[in-house]
């Protein structure tokens, strides 16, 4: 499967739009699934649109939360999380698709971190999806995708 309408359909030209498609979730709890995959984002973002797709179970799965992070390689900001009231349970016929939009404040590297609640200055350089799931075993598919701006 792949991203039919992207997030970056919701922004201004020139945005960045990276994606990961097709990742295996696994009932590993939690699964990171870091975009990039490897190296990082540059320039480094402020603001943006997040998608993840969880999709295509080959044996019982259900999502029981999602959660989106941020990192500057030093400091890490968590951006949202989304937990259904109940388990999601994929199946051939249900999936979910889930949008964060998202926007944090940078300072110099002297000054950033936690205490001023900043990402070093530039912001950040990648982001990490968090998939909760359970189940006896099961999988499914992911798809991840980040429209961002500097």
């Amino acid at each position: 499967m792949a991203i039919v309408n992207s997030v970056a359909t919701l922004t201004a030209e020139g945005v960045q739009l990276i994606q990961r498609i097709g990742v295996v979730i696994l009932t590993a709890t939690p699964q990171t699934v870091t975009v990039p995959a490897s190296g990082s984002i540059s320039p480094a973002v402020t603001r943006g649109y997040a998608r993840c797709k969880i999709y295509n179970q080959s044996v019982a799965i259900s999502v029981t939360a999602i959660q989106l992070n941020a990192t500057d390689g030093t400091n890490t900001v968590t951006v949202d999380e989304w937990a259904p009231q109940a388990a999601l349970a994929i199946t051939a016929t249900a999936y979910c698709d889930i949008t964060f939009d998202f926007i944090f404040d940078t300072l110099p590297s002297a000054t950033a971190g936690g205490a001023t609640g900043t990402l070093i200055f530039g912001g950040a350089t990648s982001f990490n999806f968090l998939v909760f799931t359970s189940g006896a075993g099961g999988t499914a598919a992911g798809d991840f995708e980040l429209a961002v701006d500097p």
